[in-house]
């Protein structure tokens, strides 16, 4: 019965602590996610890029998070492998930082957290308001949850149990580093891994020899993480995330076999805890940094794919399922699924197009033209597919499902047009007459499309969650673009009106620019008006009434 109450436990602690570790990564995300691209991909000297990484993960309480991020951006060659691996191992001393900061004994700090934090949550409409109040709510939750697991381990400490499988790992060196790989990547985070490790450690409940292997084979799970997650994604991307495994597995495996053969372990032991443990392995293989280069180009003749580097075409085929057209459930999940592909074609195509606001990067204008006919064709037969699905036999639930991916489909298609019949016209304007925006106007627009890119990422999740909270929030950034897009609209008006050369020669592309930008936006979010209307989030209208419900 001791061992039953103990799991579950562990089981609501361990839960617990990962729910809060998300809640403070998204809030974190919410308030300052348009501005990490620009953070990570801006550094290109090893050093400036490990200490970004490092500020990331601090402030995202993750160092998987970054490595994510990292290998998103390196999507199409935007950051060198050099550069990308040189982030993630910053991130890993930012996270073995954050690890340092938990492991203190800040219970005090939980409720003063909690009560400011679900006052700013609950009483502000402000969205930095509420998304600070959600960081605050998450680190007072990560403290309760420490709390619970050192509650937990008090008791079964004394039982037989646990005594009897700490010496079962101190036994078997091996075992005890696997078992904490296998534990930072089931949980899929190395911060609140170490932190259940070292609670564990604190408690007495495990000796610090296992500890210490524990804390290295987390090391190693942490870093799976990534290379999990980016599995599908393009070589380029996953280049950074597997060069780091590769430095880390070998690292730990090395530091575990001189510990477990006796020729480290004075060293280690005058460390005084496993968290010290944890951070002075991370600060070690900062040591690579200087090769990052050189291991860089090692990778990337091991990791190639069949075109060489050559940017490898959208796949073609539609995920439209001819035979499931005579079930409604069938029939619904192919249409979502042909409808996420088509969302990840134009989502490819929106960074391709805006490369040019971010980083001057020219388009690749033959492959946007393939996919803008892969996309035209797809949303013809994504209409052709929805004619011939059993509405008849449908719930009102399932129609409505069924028309808000039939018209989102349409807005993919839409916001195809805004990209070749209209951005990708000003980007060819500008090249072809050798024009820049100034530099307020470029760092208006760059501000802008960083906004276009997270709102774009955030309507893709609900695409797939359905998530209430992140409809509202997309509905909530919308409104804020429309405001950027305003201010930007009257700075440049004003240039004008000083007359600086840079902003009249582009000021048909600067204008183009913002309504595009702007249209681009509206048809990317509108995922989230079906589901806020359905929820009865939205207002009829945004009309003023008088005390009789008539317009004035």
């Amino acid at each position: 019965m001791a061992l039953l109450q103990f799991l579950i436990a562990i089981f609501g602690a361990t839960m617990l602590l990962l729910f809060a570790v998300r809640m403070v990564q998204n809030g974190i995300e919410r308030m300052k996610g348009p501005e990490f691209k620009r953070i990570l991909t801006n550094a290109k000297n090893p050093y400036r890029a490990a200490m970004a990484g490092a500020a990331m993960a601090i402030l995202l309480q993750s160092s998987a998070a970054v490595a994510i991020l990292t290998a998103g951006f390196s999507t199409g060659g935007m950051l060198a492998i050099a550069t990308g691996l040189a982030i993630i191992l910053g991130a890993d001393v930012g996270s073995a930082i954050v690890v340092q900061v938990l492991s203190l004994d800040l219970s005090w700090l939980a409720p003063v957290l909690m009560g400011i934090g679900a006052w700013l949550y609950l009483k502000f409409n402000s969205r930095n308001v509420r998304q600070t109040g959600r960081i605050m709510l998450g680190i007072s939750l990560i403290i309760v949850a420490l709390g619970f697991l050192r509650d937990a381990v008090a008791p079964i400490k004394e039982s037989d149990f646990l005594p009897m499988f700490e010496a079962f790992l101190a036994a078997d060196p091996v075992l005890a580093f696997m078992v904490g790989v296998v534990l930072a990547f089931v949980m899929h985070s190395s911060v609140a891994a170490v932190l259940m490790i070292a609670v564990v450690a604190g408690a007495e409940a495990i000796s610090v020899p296992v500890g210490i292997l524990l804390i290295l084979g987390a090391n190693l799970g942490g870093a799976l993480v990534p290379v999990w997650i980016t599995r599908n994604m393009s070589i380029e991307a996953r280049r950074p995330v597997v060069a780091n495994v590769a430095l880390r597995g070998i690292t730990a495996a090395i530091v575990a076999a001189l510990y477990a053969g006796q020729l480290i372990d004075d060293w280690v032991h005058m460390l005084p805890n496993l968290v010290l443990v944890h951070f002075a392995f991370n600060l070690v293989l900062l040591l690579y940094l200087p090769f990052t280069p050189w291991i860089g180009r090692l990778v990337k003749r091991a990791m190639v794919n069949g075109n060489g580097d050559k940017v490898t075409p959208m796949a073609e085929r539609s995920l439209l399922d001819e035979s499931a057209l005579d079930s409604v459930p069938l029939s619904l999940s192919s249409l979502r699924r042909e409808v996420v592909r088509m969302t990840n074609i134009s989502e490819q195509m929106i960074r391709e197009v805006l490369g040019w606001y971010l980083h001057h990067k020219l388009p690749n204008f033959d492959q946007l033209d393939r996919e803008t006919q892969v996309l035209h064709d797809a949303g013809q037969a994504v209409r052709h597919y929805v004619t011939r699905m059993p509405s008849k036999d449908m719930t009102k639930a399932q129609f409505r499902r069924l028309r808000d991916l039939a018209d989102y489909a349409l807005s993919i298609d839409a916001s195809t047009a805004i990209l070749s019949q209209r951005l990708e016209t000003v980007i060819k304007a500008q090249q072809a007459r050798n024009l820049y925006f100034s530099e307020s106007g470029a760092a208006e627009l760059r501000t802008i499309a960083e906004q276009v890119l997270h709102n774009m990422a955030n309507a893709y999740e609900l695409l797939v969650s359905e998530d209430i909270e992140i409809a509202r929030e997309i509905f909530r950034d919308k409104d804020e673009l429309g405001m950027l897009v305003a201010k930007s609209r009257k700075k440049h008006l004003l240039r004008l009106r000083e007359g600086l050369e840079k902003s009249i020669a582009t000021s048909e592309q600067h204008l183009e620019s913002l309504a595009a930008l702007k249209e681009l936006n509206a048809q990317i979010v509108s995922i989230a008006y079906p589901i806020l209307k359905r929820e009865g989030q939205l207002l009829q209208t945004r009309l003023i009434l008088d005390g009789k419900g008539q317009e004035l």
